[in-house]
C-alpha cells in the first residue's frame, strides 16, 4: 500500500470512531448522573426501622406548651438514618409515600418552608390523607422486623421542600433524642406566612417520600 493510501484510510477510520468515542463518553456520563440523583428524601426506612418510644403512638400534646387533646402541624427537620436528606432534593413529583408504624393512625401530608435556626416554617401545600395500619405484635414474631408501608400518590414537590404533617398523634415517629420536629398547635395554615414554633418533639420522623 502507498503512504498517499494509508494516509487515506487513517483518515476514514479516524472520522468513524471519534464518533463512537463521544457517544460511549455520553452514555457513561449521563449513567453517572442518574446513579447519583437521589430518589427519595426523607427518613432512611427498612424492616429494621424500630418505632422507638412510640410503638403505642405519641401525641403531640406530650410536648411542652401543647394544650391537651390539640391537633398539631409536625414539621420535620430531621431525616432519621439519612443525614441531611430532609428536603426535597428536586422540583418533580412525589409518586409515593412509605412509613412504619406499630399503631395504625392517619395524617394529612404536608409541605413546607422551614428556617430551623429560627425555629420558623410556613406550610406550602397540601397532600393527601394517609391511613396506615398497625402491626400486631410490634416488630412482628421476633420482635425487630418492622412492617414498611407504601401509599401511591402524586404530589409536586419543589427543591428544598420539607415533609411536614397534620394530626393529634402518630405512631411513625423513632423518639430517641434530638429535635427532629417544629410543632405548631393550632396548625399551620396552608400558604400562611412563617410563624415562629415554641414547641418541639424529641422525635424522628419515619415518613419517607419518593419520586418512583
Amino acid at each position: 500500500m502507498s503512504k498517499r493510501s494509508a494516509s487515506y484510510l487513517f483518515k476514514v477510520l479516524s472520522a468513524l470512531v471519534a464518533p463512537l468515542i463521544l457517544v460511549g463518553l455520553t452514555a457513561s456520563s449521563g449513567s453517572a448522573a442518574t446513579a447519583t440523583t437521589p430518589t427519595f428524601f426523607g427518613a432512611k426506612l427498612s424492616t429494621q426501622s424500630q418505632p422507638s418510644n412510640a410503638q403505642n403512638g405519641q401525641s403531640c400534646d406530650e410536648s411542652a406548651g401543647i394544650r391537651h387533646g390539640s391537633t398539631c402541624t409536625w414539621v420535620a427537620i430531621s431525616a432519621f438514618e439519612n443525614g441531611s436528606h430532609f428536603t426535597a432534593p428536586k422540583t418533580g413529583t412525589v409518586k409515593h409515600v412509605k412509613l412504619v408504624s406499630c399503631v395504625k393512625g392517619k395524617f394529612r401530608l404536608q409541605l413546607a418552608k422551614a428556617k430551623p435556626s429560627a425555629h420558623k416554617a410556613k406550610i406550602v401545600a397540601q397532600g393527601p390523607e394517609i391511613t396506615y395500619r398497625g402491626q400486631s405484635p410490634c416488630g412482628g414474631a421476633s420482635g425487630n422486623h418492622y412492617v414498611v408501608q407504601s401509599f401511591r400518590v402524586n404530589l409536586h414537590v419543589t427543591k428544598g421542600d420539607y415533609i411536614a404533617i397534620k394530626t393529634r398523634s402518630t405512631g411513625t415517629l423513632s423518639c430517641s433524642g434530638g429535635d427532629g420536629f417544629l410543632l405548631y398547635a393550632p396548625p399551620l395554615p396552608v400558604g400562611g406566612p412563617f410563624k415562629k414554633s415554641h414547641s418541639g418533639a424529641s422525635c424522628d420522623l419515619l415518613v419517607q417520600l419518593s419520586y418512583k
